[in-house]
């Protein structure tokens, strides 16, 4: 039979008719030639090439390729396998075929391959690999209900008059190109990723969010239909030969998923962008952290962008490896094949996975090709289209806001690639109206019946319906809603009394484990007591080296299993912890809303609040309920119980007796009761003010006493630390080894202000720009030679092992001569470490202009060091964490003249302005309230590239020219007399009682006005995680950086133990009865050391 585009009168048909079967048999005849050419060159192929021309068979299901397959699995003979496959390939390439035509002149695909889609012909399959080519979705899709279509769909075939060039189309206001903000870029900051469009692009570390640099030396792809990079979608294979291979498929063992952690978490360094009912994400839009209120179950709808040239950059990527895999180049890549896979997922803020197995819904841009689909939704296409003005493609997907209340944010991804997260949209608040409360709470109610879970994200969604709960109804309103708002929390106690049970008997199993395990231990070796062991001659006793490598085995086993059963075992504890403190969490929301009365009857409420006195943050558990002992139920450990065991009415002498019951608790498991009420000249018990004497006042003079003696920095050893950085410098520049111009900077706790005088010497190389060529390999081999150059030149310990770390570091002492006395100058040199120059120029203007942030650095870090909590390498806090705690205290709080903390006034009145957020023009001259601008500026002189991330640019800016103002500001602002005293107090009693280390990180990003970062944030933006308990600290220029990443969960309970202590210390010396103690003598009752029981403890 003739092709379609064969030549006509070739056969009798005619050209295009069908042929009769008379005509069948010569057309046979005349195609043997043919045959056995194909016999012939697939007899001369390689068996390399035979591999890989069969290997796509199998994968797309072939029944006959698959018994191939499978019969060599079976008797492994290579030989057979390879002359099976090459009968199977004549036999296949023998058959006849229908010819693919080629793409028409206009573009669009002949109708043979768009009945393969059981699709109309529409120009979204034209090739994109020709860049001028149009791709639109088909008619099919329609845009959301009540949302008017950004721009008509075009291109059906049958529109030959249209012109995309005449009539380009537009994207929706707020999602034109350049990003707002971004179309004045001086010249300097342009890039152009192609060399074809010549539009302005964004300084260094503002990457244009809907375009995206070619990936390594690839470019654009070829016009050349015939040459296109990626195959049109084919059907999937029938069900039948899927099935039959799935069933001669051999069984193996699955692999267990490597998991990977997402990328591209924050908005920059995405290629595409994406909106929530109009609103950008936060890096798009001039106002700070934009977000959206929803209610539940209220209609939303993502719009997202991507730009063409990241489109083709992914598909040339995925050309390549099919062509590893296929060996031929695949054909008639169109826009509908770039967008295979896409998604767009609606996510709980912070959720550490994307994909559908971790969004709340995801929806795929194209419909499947069936009738089920993934999604089991009809196989229609979401609404998509092109904007050749921006060379960008767009789209919009309904979407629905969850049942529960909390934050969520749209995400867009491949499903196939779901780490790569392509586009983030804003926060999306969804908060329950008056009218949703009832219907959210009755969800909530059917989960915890189900049981499908655990309870934790129900009991979760129950803490927010309560926290959020603000109504503007009576309470005849809510009525039906208070009821199930009951039984919510009644299914909560169940929950976790469940647990509890499960719990202790997972324990004593443990314990159990462990008991026969050192008793299997401590039983003697029966040979080494003389015990005949049932030998009867010497040739069958066993050798004397067996013996004792089958000991070692066996004491090697032993050991394996402790340690899986102390894993276990930490598993067990965090998770009961984890149960507690989201059930102390619905305790906590129901109690502390003023507005939970007209949900809940007041004697209900007095029972919650009953229950929530037995609740210790310190041991992160409850304490005993006497009246369910008294009533006679058993509660599990560490449970309130019965709800109904409690007293009605409830009395101030019960609440009474329950924080009796939770300060023996603590007596036994923290070893002192916590105190957290406020030091006031006019509390009961004051005796201070008897006496004539100010506790805060004398408290002030001792810290700033043993500042000055002890950690004030002389001239003298200023001029020393020069000294020593001056012959280091010689020593570098004379060396060879590094380019002209190397220098040395000091920086860490010698520089930055607060430090000691025996503060150890942090120097840097410093490579100017200029040395191009100078790599970390050549800086590494570099200090490598420099180590014996310092030794050559006298200095001494010389010590290279961290010269592999990520910032290579030399260790070494340098002597030095004071006064004739002979003293060692610790130190440590790194390569090119700009970062660490730049937090110690931040810290050094805070000390320059604050005298009272060193003293107060000095008294805490002399607290961590002697209570054992300032040892990175155990898992505890640096130095340089608690100098950002403190800074963060001192400049997101506001204080009156005395250092109390107070936040009534409507002024704000930091101790510390926020250098990196402060308004310049306030600064210079710092009358009236205090202003801080909306973002830190980002520009060519801010923007610097990370040393190790290639990837991140970090906004270097923070005020430091003119420094007078803020330092008259800081003096003027207390009274320094009692306010370090104060101050004191209060950092400790912060960080002990007040801030939330479930919801929030330690964060100088944060303005004054605002409250303090959300962990959910953090988690969205940076991948953290999210449910980690414990203290996060963000670093002030590395923001992805945690810096109390090291510390684990008990050592952050010992940390916050040692704050609780600290601030009980203080209020026992404060309301103490017998002789009143001197100031240092409090300084050194807080400071007091930790014996070695204690630390190793």
């Amino acid at each position: 039979l003739a092709s379609e585009d064969g030549p006509p009168g070739r056969g009798n048909g005619g050209g295009r008719g069908p042929s009769s079967d008379a005509n069948a048999k010569p057309a046979a005849a005349k195609k043997a030639p043919e045959e056995n050419s194909i016999e012939e060159k697939i007899r001369l192929m390689s068996d390399q090439d035979v591999l890989i021309a069969f290997g796509p068979h199998v994968r797309s299901g072939d029944s006959e390729a698959s018994r191939v397959h499978q019969e060599y699995l079976s008797n492994k003979s290579q030989r057979d396998f390879i002359k099976n496959a090459r009968k199977f390939l004549v036999e296949h390439e023998s058959k006849p075929k229908t010819k693919v035509p080629e793409n028409n002149s206009d573009g669009s695909v002949a109708k043979e391959v768009a009945d393969s889609y059981n699709k109309p012909v529409t120009q979204a399959d034209r090739n994109i690999s020709d860049k001028k080519a149009v791709s639109v979705s088909p008619s099919a899709p329609r845009p959301p209900p009540g949302l008017q279509a950004p721009m008509q769909s075009v291109g059906m075939e049958d529109r030959k008059d249209s012109s995309i060039n005449n009539n380009p189309p537009r994207l929706p206001p707020g999602m034109g190109y350049p990003p707002p903000g971004m179309a004045s870029l001086p010249p300097q900051q342009r890039v152009t990723p192609n060399p074809s469009q010549n539009r302005p692009g964004p300084p260094p570390g503002m990457p244009a969010p809907i375009r995206t640099p070619t990936v390594g030396t690839a470019s654009p792809l070829p016009k050349n239909p015939t040459s296109s990079i990626l195959p049109a979608r084919t059907p999937p294979p029938p069900a039948a030969a899927a099935a039959k291979s799935a069933n001669n498929a051999p069984a193996t063992t699955p692999a267990k998923p490597v998991k990977v952690r997402r990328t591209q978490t924050r908005c920059e360094q995405q290629p595409g962008r994406l909106f929530a009912n109009e609103m950008p994400a936060a890096a798009f839009n001039s106002a700070p952290e934009p977000s959206l209120t929803a209610r539940p179950r209220s209609e939303l709808t993502a719009r997202w962008v991507l730009p063409l040239p990241y489109l083709r950059n992914r598909a040339l990527r995925r050309f390549e490896a099919q062509k590893a895999v296929h060996g031929a180049p695949p054909q008639n890549l169109t826009i509908r094949d770039a967008l295979d896979n896409l998604a767009v997922g609606l996510f709980r803020r912070g959720a550490m996975d994307s994909g559908s197995q971790s969004s709340i819904v995801s929806k795929e841009i194209l419909g499947s090709s069936d009738s089920a689909g993934k999604t089991g939704r009809p196989s229609e296409d979401y609404f998509f289209n092109v904007d050749q003005r921006t060379d960008s493609v767009f789209g919009t997907v309904p979407f629905y806001a969850p049942r529960t209340p909390g934050n969520v944010a749209f995400r867009l991804y491949y499903e196939d690639e779901p780490h790569v997260t392509l586009a983030t949209g804003p926060c999306i608040h969804v908060i329950p109206a008056d009218g949703d409360v009832d219907s959210v709470l009755r969800f909530i109610l059917s989960n915890f019946k189900s049981k499908k879970t655990n309870g934790i994200s129900s009991m979760n969604s129950l803490a927010s319906v309560l926290e959020l709960f603000s109504p503007r109804q009576n309470e005849r309103f809510f009525d039906g809603a208070g009821r199930v708002a009951w039984g919510c929390i009644c299914e909560s106690r169940k929950v976790v009394e469940q647990a509890g049970y499960t719990y202790i008997k997972k324990k004593k199993d443990l314990e159990d484990r462990l008991v026969a395990e050192s008793i299997k231990e401590e039983l003697p070796d029966l040979n080494s007591l003389g015990i005949d062991v049932g030998h009867e001659s010497s040739a069958c006793k066993i050798d004397v080296t067996h013996d004792e490598e089958e000991k070692e085995k066996e004491k090697n086993a032993s050991s394996e299993t402790k340690a899986k059963w102390s894993l276990e075992e930490y598993s067990n504890e965090r998770k009961w912890r984890d149960m507690q403190l989201v059930y102390a969490s619905v305790l906590k929301a129901a109690v502390s809303n003023d507005a939970s009365y007209v949900l809940l009857k007041r004697d209900l409420l007095s029972k919650i609040q009953l229950e929530y006195e037995l609740w210790c943050p310190m041991t992160e558990a409850f304490a005993p309920n006497i009246y369910a002992s008294k009533k006679g139920s058993k509660p599990g450990p560490g449970l309130p119980g019965d709800v109904s065991a409690f007293p009605n009415p409830v009395g101030k002498d019960h609440v009474k007796k329950c924080q009796e019951s939770r300060n023996n608790m603590q007596e036994q498991v923290l070893g002192f009761i916590p105190q957290s009420r406020q030091v006031l000249p006019s509390a009961k018990g004051y005796q201070w003010k008897k006496a004539g004497r100010n506790f805060f006042k004398e408290l002030s003079s001792a810290m700033s006493e043993i500042y000055h003696d002890e950690y004030a920095v002389s001239d003298k050893v200023w001029k020393r630390r020069e000294r020593v950085r001056a012959t280091i410098e010689s020593i570098v520049s004379t060396s060879g080894e590094f380019p002209v111009g190397t220098k040395v900077a000091v920086f860490g706790s010698s520089a930055n202000g607060f430090g000691s005088p025996n503060s150890d010497l942090d120097l840097c190389l410093q490579v100017p720009p200029s040395a191009t060529g100078f790599t970390k390999e050549n800086g590494v081999e570099a200090m490598t030679n420099l180590a014996t150059k310092f030794t050559d030149a006298g200095l001494t310990d010389v010590d290279t092992v961290r010269l592999t770390a990520r910032i290579p570091i030399v260790k070494f002492n340098v002597p030095y001569s004071d006064d004739g006395e002979e003293i060692l100058v610790e130190c440590d040199l790194s390569l090119q470490n700009p970062l660490a120059c730049l937090n110690t120029s931040l810290l050094h203007a805070y000390s320059k202009i604050s005298p009272t942030a060193c003293v107060l650095a000095s008294i805490i870090k002399r607290w961590a060091k002697n209570r054992d909590i300032n040892n990175p390498s155990q898992h505890t806090l640096s130095s340089y964490g608690y100098v950002i705690m403190l800074i963060s205290f001192l400049t997101s709080r506001d204080f009156n003249k005395k250092g109390h903390v107070s936040d009534v006034g409507n002024e704000p009145n930091p101790i510390l302005p926020n250098l990196q957020l402060v308004d310049p023009s306030w600064a210079q001259n710092p009358v009236g309230p205090y202003r801080e601008i909306p973002a830190k500026p980002r520009n060519q002189d801010t923007m610097m590239q990370h040393p190790t991330e290639p990837n991140y640019y970090v906004n270097s800016y923070f005020y430091r020219s003119g420094l007078e103002g803020l330092q008259r500001f800081c003096s003027e602002n207390h009274d320094a007399e009692t306010s370090l005293g104060a101050l004191l107090a209060s950092f400790f009693h912060y960080f002990a009682y007040d801030f939330d280390y479930k919801k929030h990180v330690v964060s100088l990003s944060t303005k004054h006005s605002s409250h303090p970062m959300e962990r959910e944030i953090k988690a969205e933006e940076d991948g953290w995680s999210l449910f980690r308990q414990g203290l996060a600290i963000e670093d002030p220029f590395e923001l992805f950086y945690d810096v109390a990443h090291v510390v684990r969960a008990p050592n952050f309970q010992h940390i916050r133990k040692e704050f609780s202590l600290a601030y009980t210390k203080i209020v026992d010396a404060a309301y103490t009865k017998g002789d009143l103690p001197t100031g240092r003598e409090i300084i050194d009752l807080i400071c007091e050391p930790v014996s070695d029981d204690q630390s190793s403890a």
